[in-house]
């Protein structure tokens, strides 16, 4: 192709290489110049053009980009119809997109190549732009593309239909997370055929393994997976099935388990899998999906381009702490919940009872402070001026909740609001407990040592999961715009690989004051409100 600025009479049967405005018209660029286009451009000030002409054996600029979109295309893609120097590429189906070197190898052939994709393995469907190829200059010898040599074209590997079941350890899913599991799979051409809960115990998730039918096993414990003789890879071994491997260098999606037995894979979800936003299973999923090699070495090699959301709590470096074992307990303040109307303990007020010579509310805010945290809101709401009288003599702050009749969230919300930048961590403590060990408290407080601010500890009973929780300070925001009655679950729910599980051996945390069949069981008695 010959591109020059010529004398405006030399210019004739050439094409302009930029659009030109002479007196009142304008012509384009590419346009070819015409004897009357010389005329009317004589009449102004117009001396020289930039143009350009093909030789014999040129590509136009449309012919170049089609040629080259077609050459490093392969199945699963179509290319449209070129326009201006620029060829799109698009999804022919609902997969995962693989560019191999096809993109790379095209631009460094020549400057005349500007070519884009996704990114590796991205997941796209059909109808979906995944590659635009434009050409630079307005022709190309017909030559130049023959010296391109691929080992693989990219391509999209289409999602095959599977079926999936869900084995759940503990109490039943919400609908919420249940529906996000579904909607993943539906996206990747799967179908969740059955979900079965059981007990968080190796021998019944082996067992709901070997019988299990489907092409894909999901299963979601209790806990978070955190060692390779965890509860689930040791069910996937007992089943007769191989654990690939444990822990997954995405974040988030770090605790994520990989297996297979027989013909059948089995993941171990992720806490975060429980949430909508992007995180390592969908990569996993994707891939499994479209039929992709997935093995050890594909999974640690996630690492670089793994760090899917970046968490406020990561943006600065851990705090030493110093002390015996270079370890201190964090700075715990407390807030003891006490704002409720006891609706549920017919004509008594749960918090007036009596256990010996003392209320319920007494006794619980004797647990915090023989606990040793020394900071403590007490949020009030019913009946305040009785809690303020009961705790008169108590080293607590009161916190009154105006709005406590729209639920617990909002005296969550209240005491949240009072907590400040020193404290690392709060305790939020349920009124209606007062038979919870000043230990446990205490062990929480312990599982927080170079704990990171985003972690939660809950304390556990016989593997069940009791109050109270004990929250870091990253948390202390949601926790300050909680409304209605959800309390802190949601929450949980949302950050369940920031949870840390502290096994007590106290059945207090487990029991909660509501009915007058409670408050009889455990010998209080009944204070009338």
């Amino acid at each position: 192709m010959k591109f020059e600025e010529r004398k405006l009479e030399d210019c004739l049967g050439w094409q302009l290489a930029h659009s030109v405005t002479g007196a009142d018209r304008k012509f384009n660029k590419a346009t070819e110049v015409t004897r009357d286009m010389i005329d009317h451009l004589q009449s102004g000030e117009t001396k020289t053009l930039q143009v350009y002409q093909l030789e014999p054996g040129d590509l136009d600029e449309d012919q170049a980009a089609e040629k080259a979109a077609k050459l490093i295309s392969g199945s699963g893609l179509v290319v449209q119809k070129a326009g201006r120097g620029r060829a799109n590429v698009i999804a022919e189906h609902d997969g995962v997109f693989i560019p191999s070197d096809a993109v790379d190898q095209l631009n460094a052939l020549d400057d005349a190549f500007s070519a884009a994709s996704k990114g590796p393995f991205s997941k796209v469907q059909k109808g979906e732009l995944v590659s635009t190829i434009k050409i630079v200059p307005y022709g190309l010898p017909g030559k130049i593309l023959s010296s391109l040599s691929l080992l693989e074209k990219m391509r999209v590997t289409k999602f095959s239909p599977f079926s999936a079941s869900l084995l759940v350890g503990g109490a039943a899913l919400p609908p919420k997370v249940l529906n996000t599991l579904e909607a993943r799979l539906h996206a990747v051409g799967g179908k969740l055929v059955e979900t079965v809960h059981l007990r968080h115990t190796s021998e019944e998730y082996a067992e709901a393994i070997k019988s299990n039918k489907s092409d894909l096993i999901l299963m979601l414990g209790v806990s978070a997976i955190s060692d390779e003789r965890d509860v689930l890879p040791e069910a996937v071994r007992t089943a007769g099935g191989s654990v690939v491997k444990v822990g997954l260098p995405t974040d988030p999606g770090n605790l994520l388990m990989f297996a297979r037995k027989d013909t059948q894979t089995i993941i171990g979800l992720p806490g975060c899998a429980r949430s909508p936003a992007l995180n390592g299973f969908d990569w996993v999923l994707e891939r499994f999906a479209a039929g992709l090699p997935v093995d050890a070495k594909t999974l640690a090699g996630f690492g670089t381009g793994g760090l899917l959301k970046e968490p406020a709590d990561r943006s600065f470096p851990r705090r030493r702490r110093v002390g015996k074992n270079n370890r201190t307990a964090p700075i715990a303040a407390a807030i003891l919940l006490a704002a409720g109307r006891s609706t549920r303990s017919g004509d008594a007020h749960k918090l007036l009872s009596l256990v010996d010579d003392k209320s319920v509310i007494e006794h619980s805010a004797e647990v915090i402070a023989k606990a040793g945290i020394t900071g403590t809101a007490v949020v009030t709401g019913n009946i305040h001026e009785k809690i303020e009288q009961l705790l008169a003599g108590s080293n607590v702050v009161l916190v009154h909740n105006a709005d406590f009749a729209l639920g617990m969230g909002t005296s969550i919300a209240a005491g949240a609001k009072w907590l400040n930048q020193a404290c690392e961590f709060a305790l939020i403590y349920l009124g209606d407990m007062p038979f919870v060990q000043p230990s446990t408290i205490k062990a929480l407080i312990d599982s927080a040592k170079d704990a990171p601010p985003s972690s939660i500890h809950i304390p556990t009973f016989n593997g069940k999961r009791g109050h109270p929780v004990l929250w870091g300070q990253r948390h202390f925001k949601a926790l300050s715009q909680l409304k209605s009655d959800v309390g802190g679950r949601e929450i949980i729910r949302e950050n369940s690989e920031k949870v840390v599980e502290v096994a007590v051996n106290d059945p207090g945390i487990l029991i909660d004051l509501d009915t007058p069949e409670m408050l009889k069981q455990f010998g209080i008695t009944p204070t009338i409100r």
